[in-house]
């Protein structure tokens, strides 16, 4: 792909889109399903082969038990009829389900055998029990094979007070069987039952994602051209539509951050241009060794003191837009106010009036909130015809309030909240004149709202001075 190609592809994509596809899982959200439904398909399968392991085991145990009441109630069962006088012979002509029977004395010796089962002695020795042994087993066809049998075995005393056992016994195949075939019905089931669960699971999860699926491809579809664009809100009242409520809340911050980028660029590139223009007529127009060359030098000092001031608010607002992280401290906030506006009306005629000042502190940045009263106070300054008062004191709210009032001409109340616009003038001609930026008093307000708190205008005070009042709140530090 050459530049050329390369640039227009660039062009037709959103900001980011190469990059968000290098991303696993943002391409699509097959990954997510698919290791949804494998990691469901395996516990599924593993649960069913314990399962199937569990149930067969504990069948076999079941039966197994039966198994041995049984053999235990035939062997006792001709045990009794010995004790009764019965011939050992006449208890071994039929034998039903038992695959042997035999009856012997306590020494080994045998009185009486039948069965399929090929023995010569006790089957399983001459102690009374139930156990299981591998014997010589006599099949329909003749073959002789090992196998498996139970056999439980009994003792009784005859009528000549002789001991005598009776052992009782069957080929476990009456167990094994079932449960052979039982256990391979659930493991062959198992898988069966696995894909199913992971079908239902893939489209439940296909189904659950397809608005995630929506919010993706809606943010993807998002950049600066078309910037309103918002998700649809899925009506599904979970997380997913949390998700997408969130996701255009972040829009919309996103939205009013650029859009205050855009209005800060476009009135720092207006208030920038005139002074800088001015400077270059003047230096255009005029040379060192011309008469008017001193006034000249004064102005372009004047308009390089105005550009400092403009450019270090408008450091201080792009700071604040970008909500960079400020050291908090717990500030005597008389103090701090006391110092500012002793600072900015030192050099001033005007009558100062301090004396309210009730002390207490709050939480912030002390020189953020030095810049943001000297603005308040600088501003009052400006526009006093005589007399500035500031006080400070702490309301029963727990909250602590500086007021900064002068006796100018007033602000009239339709324009109280125009003056904390950025480069807001309510008279342009005498604000350049005095030296105002248009940026102080919407300083003062981000400042003081940063920190929980507020800066108002209000009408003309109950002192009697006339003019402006103007309100700044914070809350009172815990503990103090």
């Amino acid at each position: 792909m050459n530049a050329e190609q390369a640039t227009t592809q660039n062009d037709r994509e959103p900001r980011g889109a190469s990059r968000l596809k290098s991303i696993p899982g943002i391409q699509s959200l097959r990954g997510m399903r698919a290791q949804t439904t494998l990691i469901s398909g395996v516990i599924v399968l593993a649960a069913s082969i314990i399962g199937s392991l569990f149930l067969s085991a504990n069948l076999h145990n079941r039966l197994l038990d039966n198994f041995d009441t049984t053999l235990r109630t035939r062997a006792v069962d001709r045990a009794s009829l010995i004790a009764g006088g019965a011939t050992p012979a006449d208890l071994t002509t039929s034998l039903v389900h038992e695959s042997l029977i035999w009856i012997g004395t306590s020494s080994g010796q045998t009185l009486a055998s039948a069965g399929l089962v090929v023995i010569d002695g006790p089957p399983a020795g001459t102690n009374s029990g139930i156990t299981s042994v591998d014997l010589e087993i006599i099949e329909d066809d003749g073959e002789i094979e090992f196998d498996t049998v139970r056999v439980a075995t009994v003792a009784a005393k005859n009528p000549d007070g002789d001991t005598v056992l009776v052992s009782v016994g069957a080929e476990l195949e009456s167990i094994d069987d079932p449960v052979g075939r039982m256990k391979f019905l659930l493991l062959v089931g198992s898988p069966a039952l696995t894909g199913l669960v992971m079908m239902l699971v893939w489209l439940t999860a296909s189904r659950a994602l397809r608005p995630v699926e929506d919010i993706r491809s809606t943010a993807a579809r998002i950049h600066g051209d078309n910037r309103d664009e918002r998700i649809p809100l899925p009506d599904t009242g979970d997380e997913i539509e949390r998700l997408a409520v969130t996701v255009n809340q972040m829009l919309d911050r996103l939205s009013d951050h650029h859009d205050r980028q855009e209005q800060f660029v476009g009135d720092a590139s207006h208030e920038l241009k005139s002074p800088i223009a001015n400077m270059r007529t003047e230096l255009d127009t005029t040379t060192s060794t011309d008469p008017a060359w001193p006034k000249t030098r004064d102005r372009l000092v004047e308009q390089t003191e105005r550009l400092a001031a403009i450019i270090d608010d408008l450091l201080v607002l792009a700071a604040q837009d970008e909500e960079a992280e400020f050291d908090h401290e717990t500030i005597d906030l008389d103090d701090l106010v006391l110092a500012e506006t002793e600072a900015a009306a030192g050099s001033t005629n005007l009558n100062l009036d301090v004396w309210d000042m009730e002390p207490v502190q709050v939480v912030g940045n002390a020189e953020l909130l030095r810049r943001a009263v000297r603005n308040v106070v600088e501003n009052a300054v400006r526009h006093a015809d005589s007399t500035i008062k500031v006080d400070v004191r702490v309301l029963e709210t727990g909250l602590a309030e500086v007021r900064v009032i002068d006796d100018g001409e007033g602000i009239a109340e339709k324009d109280r909240e125009r003056v904390f616009e950025r480069f807001a003038r309510l008279d342009d001609a005498r604000a350049r004149h005095e030296g105002g930026t248009g940026l102080g008093l919407a300083i003062a307000r981000e400042t003081f709202e940063r920190f929980d708190g507020s800066v108002t205008i209000g009408a003309v005070n109950p002192s009697g001075l006339g003019g402006t009042v103007v309100t700044m709140i914070l809350p009172v530090a815990p503990g103090s």
